[in-house]
């Protein structure tokens, strides 16, 4: 058995590297002693699209992915998520919470989409939203390349240079949302409003060749997408490798497992880096410390792919690599304490 453990936003983010340079040991020897390869920064969605094998045009294609996943007839069509967001308003820029934190309800998101269909009713564009998180259009154009959510969630939006028909469809929909009842009755309990959308992912259905995972662990909804078409098994990811393991003989227990963890992600993007430390500890200690005394007895390899802000690494560890003593545990340079 074969485990890849994409985990994005793993290794120190920018504020962390003082409390980082004693900790998860374990993370640091497979540094030191797996093969590493680094490649440049590259979003989880993009990545995840090309382990498939899926090929981008114009922007990569997760929305009829996705679409297709969630019951939406995206078997053909031009298919855009506009995932609800609120962009907060800091000093000096405006960072995005993404769809997952905002625990929007059903209803929320269906008054919400509700008034923005009748606005755009002219148009001949209608937002649809099977899920409070995700959201779609179906239009025959696109805004061009813009970032998934993994990339700016808890970061400064980009400044994008949408078509001059999008630009003016999101600053209305801006101003629609602003004083909607929704988000007047979230701002007095306390939480955030849904104050513009992520428009990103456009596309026609894609071909899903790539056939490298048996079976695919993730609560990510691309990621089941992309197993689905590429006919693998999937499963909500377990809370620990000693579940996975006992999941997984369940499963395909012979092959090349994928298991997508966002813990550390969240944590950094939303917590702050005492949060993303507590996450990154109990990776340590739930999945990291199991799959390691299991290489060699079991499991072949562990592949870690690593996202993050500087570069995403890729670190393959396989039974031999264990002896390999002489090499000092020990962030990688780009993330070393300074």
């Amino acid at each position: 058995m074969q485990v890849t453990l994409l985990i994005p936003d793993l290794l120190p983010p920018p504020g962390a590297e003082s409390i980082a340079g004693g900790q998860a040991p374990l993370l640091r020897r497979l540094l030191a002693r797996g093969n590493t390869t680094r490649f440049a920064p590259i979003a989880t969605e993009h990545w995840l699209c090309r382990a498939f094998e899926v090929e981008a045009r114009g922007d990569w294609p997760a929305a009829p992915l996705t679409a297709l996943l969630d019951g939406l007839p995206a078997e053909s069509g031009h298919w855009l998520r506009a995932d609800p967001i609120h962009l907060q308003l800091h000093r000096d820029r405006m960072a995005v919470l993404a769809a997952p934190a905002l625990q929007l309800s059903q209803d929320e998101a269906d008054a919400l989409c509700s008034t923005l269909n009748a606005h755009f009713r002219d148009d001949a564009l209608r937002i649809e939203a099977p899920r409070p998180s995700r959201w779609y259009l179906s239009s025959p154009e696109g805004p061009g390349q813009t970032p998934p959510p993994s990339s700016v969630a808890g970061r400064a939006l980009p400044r994008a240079a949408l078509p001059a028909p999008w630009h003016r469809r999101l600053t209305e929909i801006q101003m629609l949302l602003h004083e909607h009842p929704v988000n007047r009755a979230r701002e007095a309990r306390g939480k955030p409003a849904v104050n513009s959308l992520l428009l990103w992912g456009h596309g026609h259905r894609p071909a899903v060749p790539g056939r490298h995972y048996g079976q695919v662990w993730s609560g990510d909804a691309l990621a089941i997408a992309l197993a689905v078409q590429s006919g693998a098994e999937c499963a909500d990811i377990p809370a620990s490798a000693a579940a996975w393991l006992e999941n997984s003989a369940q499963h395909a227990a012979q092959g090349h497992h994928l298991v997508h963890i966002e813990d550390a992600h969240l944590a950094a993007r939303y917590g702050g880096p005492e949060a993303w430390l507590a996450a990154l500890e109990r990776l340590e200690r739930d999945w990291l410390a199991p799959l390691w005394s299991r290489l060699g007895r079991g499991i072949n390899a562990i592949d870690l792919v690593l996202p993050g802000d500087a570069e995403c690494l890729r670190v393959r560890a396989t039974p031999a690599h264990r002896l390999r003593f002489w090499r000092r545990d020990t962030w990688p340079a780009s993330a070393s304490p300074q």
